[in-house]
């Protein structure tokens, strides 16, 4: 379903929230704004929905579990397949040399092609050590899986956006009097979203009028 839909108990804080905050300019790490302000939000509204509640959450699906044992498991039954370490640094080179601060068009989309190709590395990614105590080669491999997607969503995304935006700064998309800092409010005032089976982009519209405060206005960046 293309519905957005609220799940009754369910929150979020800081580097998972996306809340937007910052607009377009949300640089990694800067998540301190996010933390105190919707952590503590968060956290004071779960405390009140516990009280109030009068029912369990519903039972985590069987298929959710098995997912999740099959992740686990593959790592003890793959033999043969890619370094961890080695497709690691496939996949910074990749995001480094192709997804940069400043980014160009040739570079964006020889770099989904490339990260494309690291994310298949990744899927067959096999470890030495199958002990089940503190095994940072285990650790390392489900981190990997994680951060892959990451940068999967992070190259399409921004292959796609034809304009310059916040910490996205496209060489094609240059700062003129009709679109300040390259943007292109017309076309792309909008957010990304991207789903992973099929790698597929869809779009959600930004909101600029919040419910208890004045109406944000679009200004250039100055600084």
């Amino acid at each position: 379903s293309s519905m957005s839909v609220a799940v009754p108990g369910f929150y979020a804080a800081g580097e998972c929230a996306c809340a937007s905050v910052h607009g377009a300019n949300r640089l990694g790490t800067n998540s301190l704004l996010d933390l105190l302000v919707f952590g503590k939000s968060a956290g004071e509204t779960a405390v009140e929905d516990v009280k109030k509640s009068t029912r369990a959450h519903k039972a985590l699906p069987q298929e959710a579990i098995e997912r999740t044992l099959e992740r686990l498991n593959r790592l003890d039954t793959q033999q043969d397949g890619a370094d961890a370490h080695e497709s690691r640094l496939a996949m910074q080179r990749t995001m480094q040399n192709h997804c940069g601060v400043f980014r160009f068009a040739d570079k964006l989309k020889e770099g989904v092609t490339k990260i494309l190709e690291v994310q298949q590395d990744v899927q067959r990614v096999a470890i030495k050590d199958k002990s089940k105590v503190f095994n940072t080669a285990r650790i390392e491999a489900l981190e990997l899986e994680n951060l892959i997607e990451v940068a999967v969503a992070t190259m399409i995304s921004a292959e796609a956006r034809k304009e310059s935006r916040g910490a996205h700064v496209r060489d094609d998309a240059p700062d003129t009097p009709e679109h300040p800092n390259g943007r292109d409010d017309a076309n792309w005032l909008k957010h990304s979203l991207w789903f992973k089976e099929g790698n597929r982009l869809d779009y959600k519209s930004v909101k600029l009028t919040p419910l208890t405060v004045d109406t944000i206005e679009l200004k250039k960046r100055a600084y």
